[in-house]
């Protein structure tokens, strides 16, 4: 029996050989059902076989070998399944094994089969995927580290003639000696460079987090109410349209950093005001419970896809909608942001999303959290 036949014969075995090794790709795979672990493997084995199937001079071959093989099923295939794997939050070095473990079960079973006595084929196919694997795995790490480099290099060198610009802003908005068209000019400046200053604020902390650094915190002793009232207040001024409600229940005093819990409200909040808005009031409760206090923000946009909500809290992820269509505005960093502050207080935060219910982003804070140094976050400033 030729290999061909053999996979054809054995189709729907190997397909669910490779359902049950996506299943093991955690923390990805928690959630997702047999479909969406299936993908395109049944659509990858079939090209396969018509690829095996078709002639091939010694210089298509070479092409192929070199990775220069003109456009085929086969490379749609495998183009379309990278796409629906990395969107998810599959990373490199785990789509990678996909290709092994579907290789290693094709050969393994062949060989029960037909007998491989020597077992050549399969040790050098072993020993091409490890190096394989282990390549793949090499370059995303320096891919990272130097995205990672880059960030703390952007972040610092931009924040010095960032801060030149707001505070000449700043001081022309104050000016007795413009007129109303000038004022304006300068107020947009520094809206701007503020805007800006925050962009480069979330890249430094997005650096801190990846280098091991953890977010800095500096808890004192606060009243969560008023920040959150403060929170509101901006942001319906800036989006006048939107009601935001917002009520409390017990004491909410604690031991927190405010303006590192100020830009974890401010995130949560514009979020739901971005994607809810249009559809209902947004609403804020916070009420104490016990040793904790636990902050709720919803929104009764449309739902969260399913398989967005497991990365939803991951850097650079823009929050998509219903209709898949993503935030094309900011960094994708406010919410991967607001989980690291959250953390570092010793807290969590989560979220469900539902057609019926809407969206809603719950955080949990003790009230007297570890010492920094316990939880990964320094205890000062340090930028």
């Amino acid at each position: 029996m030729r290999l061909t036949e053999f996979i054809q014969e054995n189709h729907k075995k190997i397909v669910a050989e490779w359902v049950a090794f996506a299943r093991t790709l955690t923390p990805w795979a928690t959630g997702l059902n047999d479909d969406e672990l299936r993908d395109h493997a049944a659509e990858l084995l079939t090209a396969v076989v018509s690829d095996m199937r078709s002639s091939q001079t010694k210089t298509e071959q070479s092409d192929k070998s070199k990775g220069l093989a003109p456009d085929s099923t086969l490379g749609r295939v495998g183009h379309q399944h990278a796409n629906e794997r990395l969107d998810t939050g599959l990373k490199i070095g785990q789509l990678v094994s996909e290709y092994r473990a579907l290789r290693a079960s094709v050969l393994r079973l062949w060989a029960e089969a037909q007998g491989d006595k020597q077992g050549e084929l399969t040790r050098f196919n072993e020993a091409i995927d490890e190096t394989l694997a282990e390549s793949a795995n090499r370059y995303s790490d320096i891919v990272n580290n130097t995205r990672e480099q880059f960030l703390a290099i952007l972040g610092h060198d931009l924040r010095n003639p960032l801060a030149a610009i707001i505070l000449g802003a700043a001081a022309l908005s104050k000016s007795e000696s413009l007129d109303d068209k000038e004022s304006r000019v300068a107020a947009r400046i520094f809206n701007s460079g503020e805007r800006m200053n925050r962009m480069v604020n979330d890249l430094l902390d997005l650096t801190r987090t990846r280098l091991g650094a953890g977010i800095p915190v500096t808890p004192k002793a606060m009243d969560l109410s008023p920040i959150c009232r403060q929170v509101i207040s901006e942001l319906e001024a800036v989006h006048p349209d939107c009601k935001v409600g917002f009520e409390t229940k017990g004491d909410l005093h604690g031991e927190w950093d405010s303006d590192r819990l100020t830009q974890v409200i401010s995130n949560l909040v514009a979020n739901a005001v971005q994607y809810g808005c249009e559809h209902g009031p947004v609403s804020v409760f916070a009420e104490a419970q016990g040793d904790e206090v636990v902050l709720r923000v919803h929104n009764a946009g449309p739902p969260i896809p399913e398989n967005a909500v497991k990365q939803i809290f991951d850097a650079m992820i823009r929050q998509p909608t219903q209709s898949r269509e993503k935030n094309a505005t900011g960094l994708g960093l406010g919410l991967y942001i607001a989980r690291q502050v959250v953390a570092a207080h010793g807290g969590t935060v989560d979220v469900r999303s539902t057609k019926e219910e809407g969206t809603t982003f719950t955080v949990k804070l003790p009230r007297h959290p570890a010492p920094p140094e316990s939880n990964g976050a320094r205890s000062s400033r340090a930028e």
